[in-house]
This record gives C-alpha cells, sequence and structure tokens, in this order.
C-alpha cells in the first residue's frame, strides 16, 4: 500500500503520486500505473529534494510548483528540471500565506480549479489564489469547513488534490487524498460525493 504524500496532475495526461523517497506515474486515459513499483524521485525529478514532498501543483504558465516545509521549488516542464534559485522561502512569494506562532503552517495540498482559481491548503484552512492576476484573494485564509462542505470529515489534513479532466457521468470531480484515504468532489454542486471517504487500496489501480 503507497500512503499518497503528495500528487500532482501532469500536462502531459499523467498524475504523479508521491511516497516517501518514491513516485509512480498514473495514466489518465487508461487509469492504471505506468510503472508496476515506485520509482525513486532521486535522479527522475532534477533539482527536487529526494524526499519530503508536499503540496504540488501544475500551473497554466509551465511551471510545476512543489511545496517542502516552508519553501517551494519552482520546475520546469519543458526542461524537466527545477528553475535556478529553488527552493524559494513560501512566505516570501506566495503572499498571504501566513505563519503559526513560531513554526511555519506548511502548505499541503494546492489544486488548480476550472474557474481560474488555485487552492492551497493549510491544515484546517486554505486560500484562494487568481491565477490570472497572480495574487490571493483577498479575505483568506479561511476554515476549510466554511467554504468545502464535507472535506473535514476524515479530520485529516490534505496531502494531494487535483481536478479530474474527464468527465464521469457527465459531471466535473476533483479527488482529495487524505494518506490512505480520497474523497470524490463534485465540482458543480460544490460538496463531496455521497459514499466518500473511501480506501485507495482497490480503487486506483496500482496503489
Amino acid at each position: 500500500m503507497v500512503i499518497v504524500e503528495s500528487a500532482v496532475l501532469w500536462p502531459t495526461g499523467k498524475i504523479y503520486f508521491f511516497s516517501d523517497k518514491n513516485y509512480l506515474r498514473y495514466d489518465i486515459e487508461s487509469e492504471k500505473m505506468d510503472n508496476a513499483s515506485p520509482l525513486p524521485i532521486s535522479g527522475n525529478w532534477h533539482g527536487l529534494p529526494a524526499s519530503g514532498i508536499q503540496g504540488a501543483v501544475a500551473w497554466p504558465n509551465g511551471k510545476a510548483y512543489f511545496f517542502v516545509g516552508d519553501k517551494y521549488y519552482r520546475f520546469d516542464v519543458a526542461s524537466d528540471q527545477t528553475d535556478p534559485g529553488s527552493p524559494f522561502p513560501t512566505r516570501d512569494n506566495w503572499k498571504g500565506v501566513i505563519s503559526g506562532g513560531n513554526r511555519t503552517v506548511e502548505i499541503t495540498a494546492a489544486v488548480i480549479w476550472p474557474t481560474g482559481k488555485a487552492y492551497l491548503f493549510q491544515e484546517d484552512r486554505y486560500y484562494s489564489y487568481d491565477v490570472k492576476e497572480d495574487k490571493m484573494d483577498a479575505g483568506y485564509p479561511r476554515l476549510i469547513q466554511d467554504g468545502w462542505p464535507g472535506l473535514r470529515t476524515t479530520g485529516q489534513e490534505f496531502t494531494a488534490a487535483f481536478v479530474w479532466p474527464k468527465l464521469i457521468d457527465g459531471r466535473a470531480k476533483a479527488y482529495f487524498f487524505h494518506r490512505t484515504l480520497y474523497l470524490r468532489y463534485d465540482i458543480a454542486d460544490d460538496r463531496v460525493d455521497p459514499g466518500f471517504p473511501q480506501e485507495i487500496t482497490g480503487k486506483w489501480s496500482g496503489l
């Protein structure tokens, strides 16, 4: 069983799941893993740390962002490597992300929504980021339980999130992961689908 610590939807039609020092590549079209066993992050993701990846999201500008502790790595999709200078301080470059007390409260999941907003999750709160305007929306952070019906069912922090690029029964869905559990979220109804959360094992081929 793989414990999902992070995941990112890639422009190539793949989803990368990260767990400790390894990753798996999931093919959306066939809905199964490309690799039968996990591969090491080290040597395959140039410039990323060998472990500890938390929130991850691919941006429409050809970059992907990987959050690790209080910093983030900017990854160039075309050149398949991190940009020079990575990692960068999250607080200095994502204006509006706050710290908690004497420690930094880390970004644990991120997702780009069809509305053009990116949502960053941080313990029991979340932020709304305007992708086009490249700035945080006013009035954030807000509590997850107030803005995302049903997502706090498990009481755990999110470790991964992405919008599924294919319709399911004619409807747009997103998936949220809590390490060994996942939830399916209906975008139009703005709520978790009935019957979730469920165990990842047996539902995601190869995980």
